[in-house]
C-alpha cells in the first residue's frame, strides 16, 4: 500500500480533501478474489468505460490474481512451441477503503514493456491533479515491481484535426453549449491526448510528414465467429513514456515501435488468448499474427521517430476549446 495523501488531507496533486487516500496493487495488497471485488474496483470499472471497451470482470479477476502472475507460459501450435511471460496488476486508489480510481498494467517480460490496459479516475474526484498524481505514483510503483523495464506504451483513438476545427468553429460561432455524442466524442479523443501530453508521453510518428503512425489492433474476442474478427478491429495512435531513470536508448525510434506492436498484439493479446484454446484457436492466431505484419509492412517506408503528442497547431485547438468553458470530463 502507497498513501497519496497524508492524514491531514493534503493531496499530492493540489488540491486538498478530508479523506486520507491510498493506494494498493493486487497480489501484493490485495491476495484473492474476494478483496478484490470488496474494493468495488469493478463497479468503478464499469462506471468509468463503455460496454464495448470492457474487459470481461472474470478475465480481469483470472490476469491480475493467477494467470498473469510473471511465470513462463507456453502452448504448441502447429507442432511449435509458443511461450510468454506476462505479469498484470492492477492499481486502486482509494477513498475510505473504496476504489475511486484505478489501473490495470500489464508488464511484458519477453520486451520489457509495460502496457497500460486501463486507467481511470472517478468524475468526482478529478479536479486538483489527482488523476495525474495518481498516474505517476503507479508508474513509480511499477518501476519498483519491474525495474528492468523500459517505459509504458498505451493505445489512443486518434483523433482528426479538421473535424475538431470544423467543431470548435460551429461552437464559437453559434456560441451553442451542448454537444452532439459524436462531438463528446472526438474532443475526448483530443483531451486525452493531451493528458497524456502534460504527462510527458510521446507519439510514434513519421517524422517527415509529422503524422502519427495508425496501428490497427486485432478483434479482441477470439470466440466470435470468424467472419466477425474484421469488424471488431479497431485503429490507435500507440504512445511512448521512457523509465525516467532509463539509460538513453539502444534501438532507435524504428526498432520500438516494431518492439511496441508485437509486444502489445502478438505477445500480449495473441498468444494470451490462444493459450486459452490453442487447438481450436489457430486460425485466430494466423489472423492476428497477419494483420500485425501488415501493420509493420505499412509503417515500414516511415522515418519513425517519437514526437510529442501535440504539436503547435493542436495547442492552438486547446486554447480555442479552453476559451468556450464548456466542462466536458474525459
Amino acid at each position: 500500500m502507497r498513501l497519496l495523501m497524508d492524514t491531514r488531507g493534503e493531496a499530492v496533486g493540489g488540491q486538498s480533501r478530508p479523506q486520507t487516500l491510498d493506494i494498493v496493487v493486487t497480489r501484493d495488497d490485495v491476495r484473492d478474489e474476494a478483496s478484490f471485488r470488496a474494493t468495488g474496483v469493478l463497479d468503478l470499472y464499469q462506471e468509468l468505460f463503455p460496454a464495448n471497451e470492457r474487459d470481461s470482470p472474470d478475465d480481469i479477476v483470472r490476469w491480475v490474481l493467477s494467470e498473469d502472475v510473471g511465470r513462463r507460459e507456453q502452448f504448441v501450435l502447429d507442432g511449435r512451441e509458443i511461450s510468454y511471460c506476462l505479469d498484470s496488476r492492477c492499481f486502486i486508489l482509494r477513498a475510505a477503503e473504496r476504489a475511486i480510481g484505478l489501473g490495470f498494467f500489464t508488464y511484458d517480460h519477453a520486451s520489457r514493456l509495460i502496457f497500460c490496459n486501463y486507467v481511470g479516475v472517478a468524475k468526482a474526484w478529478r479536479g486538483g491533479g489527482l488523476a495525474r498524481s495518481f498516474y505517476r505514483e503507479m508508474v513509480g510503483m511499477l518501476d519498483e515491481l519491474f525495474p528492468d523495464n523500459a517505459g509504458v506504451a498505451l493505445e489512443v483513438e486518434p483523433f482528426d484535426r479538421d473535424h475538431l476545427d470544423a467543431i470548435i468553429c460551429d461552437l464559437e460561432r453559434t456560441g451553442r453549449r451542448q454537444l452532439a455524442a459524436n462531438e463528446q466524442a472526438a474532443i475526448r479523443r483530443f483531451l486525452r491526448l493531451r493528458w497524456y501530453d502534460t504527462l510527458g508521453h510521446s507519439v510514434f510518428c513519421d517524422a517527415r510528414t509529422t503524422r502519427p503512425l495508425s496501428c490497427r489492433s486485432p478483434c479482441l474476442d477470439a470466440s466470435l465467429p470468424h467472419v466477425a474478427w474484421a469488424g471488431a478491429e479497431e485503429d490507435y495512435w500507440l504512445i511512448w513514456q521512457a523509465r525516467s531513470n532509463a539509460s538513453p536508448a539502444a534501438v532507435s525510434a524504428g526498432e520500438l515501435w516494431q518492439t511496441t506492436v508485437e509486444a502489445i498484439y502478438v505477445e500480449i493479446l495473441a498468444k494470451s488468448l490462444v493459450a486459452e484454446e490453442p487447438s481450436g484457436r489457430r486460425g485466430y492466431w494466423h489472423y492476428a499474427a497477419s494483420l500485425v505484419a501488415r501493420t509493420l509492412r505499412q509503417s515500414a517506408a516511415a522515418d519513425v521517430a517519437l514526437a510529442p503528442c501535440l504539436n503547435p497547431a493542436d495547442s492552438v485547438l486547446l486554447s480555442r476549446w479552453r476559451r468556450l468553458a464548456i466542462d466536458l470530463s474525459i
